[in-house]
């Protein structure tokens, strides 16, 4: 295979969905003058070999199934459809509800081009350390420590999708097509060595032609994926030893948490050392979000690394976890010309748990960034209902119409962002408390990020409170993650390595059954809410509401009762209030609706709703299943048997 029209012909070919005559193909001589030689001693030619694998990523099946949707259900984002999950197979609602079955095929053609680009990578990776006299400084260097990186992040989301996979670290040849499940330590393992390498290689972000945006990876970026990745390793997760399918601290010696934690805290440690060099933890929270929604990929802000997509060409990043655009009360299309910012649905997949707001303080930034109660409908804003509210970080309003309207395939090109400053610093916290307990240096690290969350408003008492013992520190950062990374996808892969997965989803369960009975921590939540408009202009579109916060009671209620309506009334009519309903704005003279109802058998929190978050016990799923199409062309190596399926 040293014909590089042989390697593009076979790095052309989606992966483990290759047919069995791949033996005779393997064996085919193709002419070509540009050799494998030729194609990685060269810098031009060796980048465009390069940006083959980028390429695999622009795919429909992978930026509209595998990236958009892993990540669900967990304790703080679940699916909206979650329901209908649990009486169908093989989409994205029933992964999402943990009921997974052998021979779903869903994620079949995402998964195959995952591996494809793992392909790319291996093809990459041999030829520059085979020809190319690589190092630190020459651009070479860079490629081969960019290639790295880039089958890193592939095979760590296919690690947390689908647990124990095989390993190839080679370009495909007849020993290695058919092989089975490899345990995540090897994986894991071999990561940690590449990423360790890649950051020797890549330089800081913004000191090179390649690294002037957040597009492609830098030295920040290596160092603080490898230390996610080794936290992750010394953390809970399936292992082919172990019980089927549960998670359980890895055996290897390599990997015991005293030696991966030490790697985490002291790749993050570097990183906060080098402040400034291209990446800084941003002042305004909703910045980050803004700007990630307008393209801004200049190096030099909080992101370290954004997986591309082309603008306007690629990515259902939005229509799956943005703000819900749609039609009258906020379903099916919007009105042709109703809403300038998109003119098909958007938004709406990705939901909050409907406790999620209630459990940030009202003094936390970050509420109204990460959770939002309300919909666009038909250009306007109105309420949602509690329990379809959604993450608030990608949002039409804040795309840059300069660069043209969403597409009417729904693809956005925003690109996500795959790990930021913030996360540094709570890994930092977390791995420093884990080895020598709440240092000052966790909690300086800790409290930088809740002061930003809360404008600034120093922390330093609240991280003191909490910093009695490594449990209680770590408790603290648990619930300091949650609220920082909402919408973010990585809160379900968090709740598995400490193994707390199922617990804190039935926490969930119950804290929404306390907030329907307007009991415990919730006692304080109003229920009913109301809205007007932000302006009296004429087409103002923005709404502002009241009722959302803790004792923001209504004259004339108590929980969702109306006690006394004329006083509920002349409220209203004396501050400008309109009540909510499930019809939406346009609806607004029909009876008052309580916003959240008691009831147990009706309501948007009733039991069949509050208990769809899982159908099968998410600690014995913890990863899916293979897709059909990859188990039949394993030629027999691989199977779904051994996670239960």
């Amino acid at each position: 295979m040293k014909k590089i029209f042989l390697y593009l012909l076979i790095i052309g070919i989606p992966l483990l969905s290759l047919p069995s005559c791949i033996d005779d193909f393997l064996d085919t001589e193709a002419e070509s003058s540009l050799t494998s030689e030729v194609i990685f001693a060269d810098p031009t030619l060796a980048e465009s070999a390069v940006m083959g694998i980028y390429e695999q990523f622009q795919a429909n099946s992978f930026n509209g199934r595998l990236w958009p949707y892993k990540g669900l259900n967990n304790d703080t984002e679940m699916h909206l459809a979650s329901f209908g999950g649990l009486t169908e197979s093989n989409t994205h609602r029933s992964i999402a509800v943990y009921n997974n079955k052998d021979g779903d095929d869903f994620m079949g053609p995402a998964t195959s081009i995952a591996f494809s680009a793992i392909e790319r990578a291996n093809l990459c990776i041999e030829g520059l350390e085979l020809y190319g006299n690589p190092a630190p400084g020459n651009k070479l260097g860079y490629l081969l420590g960019e290639a790295l990186f880039l089958r890193a992040w592939v095979y760590f989301e296919l690690v947390n999708w689908y647990g124990n996979i095989p390993a190839r670290f080679v370009p495909l040849n007849s020993e290695n097509l058919y092989v089975g499940r490899s345990d995540r330590d090897v994986i894991f393992k071999q990561l940690l060595v590449d990423l360790e390498r890649a950051a020797e290689l890549m330089p800081w972000a913004g000191t090179s032609p390649e690294t002037k945006t957040i597009l492609r990876p830098n030295k920040a970026a290596a160092k603080a994926f490898r230390a996610r990745i080794a936290l992750f390793a010394g953390g809970y997760g399936y292992h082919t030893y172990g019980e089927m399918n549960v998670a359980q601290l890895s055996d290897d010696p390599d990997l015991t948490v005293e030696k991966t934690y030490t790697i985490a805290r002291d790749e993050c440690w570097d990183i906060m050392e080098n402040e400034g060099k291209g990446f800084i933890l941003e002042s305004e929270f909703e910045k980050i979000f803004k700007d990630n929604c307008q393209v801004k990929v200049e190096a030099g802000s909080e992101p370290l690394f954004n997986l591309p997509f082309n603008y306007n060409k690629r990515g259902n990043w939005m229509v799956a976890a943005g703000v819900i655009h749609a039609g009258a009360a906020g379903s099916g299309n919007p009105a042709s010309g109703s809403d300038p910012y998109t003119s098909v649905y958007q938004g709406g997949t990705h939901g909050t748990v409907p406790t999620l707001f209630y459990d940030f303080e009202k003094a936390d930034k970050r509420r109204d960034v990460s959770v939002v109660p309300f919909r666009w409908a038909n250009g306007k804003q109105e309420l949602a209902t509690v329990r379809r509210m959604t993450p608030g970080k990608l949002r039409a309003e804040w795309i840059d119409l300069s660069k043209g309207m969403l597409s009417t395939n729904s693809n956005d090109g925003i690109t996500p962002i795959i790990i930021r400053y913030a996360d540094v610093l709570l890994m930092f916290a977390e791995a420093e408390n884990q080895l020598n307990g709440a240092t000052d240096r966790a909690k300086n690290a800790l409290n930088r990020v809740r002061t930003r969350g809360y404008g600034g408003l120093s922390q330093k008492a609240y991280v003191d409170s909490k910093s009695g013992s490594k449990a209680d520190f770590l408790k603290a950062i648990q619930d300091e993650r949650r609220l920082e990374f909402v919408g973010e996808t990585i809160r379900k892969y968090d709740l598995i390595r400490w193994n707390l997965l199922k617990t804190n989803m039935d926490k969930v369960i119950d804290d929404t059954r306390a907030l329907r009975s307007f009991t415990g921590k919730y006692a304080d939540v109003p229920g009913y809410v109301f809205w007007k408009y932000k302006t009296d202009k004429a087409g103002e579109r923005e709404i502002i509401y009241y009722g959302f916060n803790r004792g923001e009671v209504a004259p004339g209620t108590s929980g969702d009762l109306i006690t006394d309506e004329a006083a509920l009334n002349l409220w209203m009519s004396t501050n400008g209030w309109k009540h909510w309903n499930t019809k939406g704005n346009a609806s607004a003279t029909l009876t008052v609706t309580p916003w959240i109802d008691s009831r147990t058998d009706t309501g948007e929190l009733r039991d069949e709703y509050v208990t769809c978050l899982y159908l099968n016990n998410p600690d014995r799923q913890l990863v899916c299943p293979l897709p059909r199409t990859i188990i039949t062309n394993s030629q027999g190596s691989l199977s779904n048997s051994d996670l239960g399926y």
